[in-house]
Formats: C-alpha cells, sequence, structure tokens
C-alpha cells in the first residue's frame, strides 16, 4: 500500500476522476430533485445547529408516526448540498417513511470529524422534534450516499 503516495492517494479517493459523466449525474439529481420539491409535500431548511449549513429538509408520509429514514448526501465532504438529493424521498415517502435530507458544513471550512458532530445533531433534532412531522422517533434509520454513507456509519459508532 502507497499510502503516504500523495498521487496514489488522489488516484484512489478522487471519484470525480473515476467517473468522467459525473457533472451529467449531478445535473439529473439537482433537476430531479427540484421537481420533488415543487410536487411533494416538505418543509425545507430547518435548522438544526448554530451554522448555516446545519440544515434539514423533511418529507412527510400521509402515515401517522412513520418510519424515519435520514439521508445523509455525499461530495467528498466537501462539495454538494441537501437540494441535490431530494429525488431520495418519493420513493420512501409513498412507501410509508418520513424522509429527512441532511446538510452539512463542507470541508476544509470545517473538519470531517466536525461534521460528524453536526449528524450528532441533526440527528438529535430528528429524535426531539419528527413527531410534529409524523414521524416516529423510536423508528430512526439513518443512510447515506458516498462521504454520506461514512458520515451514517459514523453515527453507528
Amino acid at each position: 500500500m502507497k499510502n503516504d503516495d500523495p498521487q496514489w492517494l488522489e488516484d484512489q479517493y478522487n471519484n470525480r476522476a473515476r467517473v468522467p459523466e459525473h457533472a451529467q449525474h449531478f445535473e439529473r439529481w439537482a433537476r430531479e430533485s427540484l421537481q420533488v420539491r415543487r410536487t411533494q409535500p416538505c418543509k425545507l431548511d430547518i435548522a438544526y445547529g448554530p451554522t448555516p449549513g446545519q440544515t434539514l429538509d423533511v418529507f412527510p408520509s400521509d402515515h401517522v408516526r412513520s418510519p424515519v429514514v435520514v439521508f445523509i448526501h455525499g461530495g467528498y465532504w466537501r462539495s454538494l448540498d441537501k437540494s441535490d438529493h431530494s429525488f431520495v424521498a418519493p420513493s420512501l415517502t409513498q412507501a410509508g417513511a418520513c424522509v429527512v435530507v441532511v446538510n452539512y458544513d463542507l470541508c476544509p471550512a470545517v473538519t470531517i470529524p466536525d461534521i460528524s458532530v453536526q449528524m450528532v445533531r441533526a440527528l438529535a433534532w430528528c429524535w426531539q422534534n419528527i413527531a410534529r412531522c409524523g414521524g416516529d422517533p423510536r423508528r430512526i434509520s439513518v443512510a447515506g450516499h458516498s462521504a454520506g454513507g461514512h458520515l451514517a456509519a459514523m453515527m453507528l459508532a
């Protein structure tokens, strides 16, 4: 393993270089997400922490005391936004879940441990407040994409 070689690390962790068509994916995600926010009931930009990046969007289901899925976006901890990932909500809300899509401050303005603490804050907000949106605070699951998957795993630790 060449983990002390900066070029080797760049080659291993630069997903954008590995997926040349990533911009097309990002454009589709943004387009579909905008459509979801326009057509599906949602509460947007709810603050869960003190900085502008610490906000979340809630997509309630039609059921009372719904299970809750907290989704954490990816982006190498330094890009993208919750608004790019609203597209995950419809299939989950149709299945009866309340969906929370979380934002966080981005690196390098903060560290990954700082973001992990922000995710703890977001989960605490959900536990304390999600019942007002129809969710059941006793049934919260956490999922994420890419860096968001890492942050979801950090919640298990």
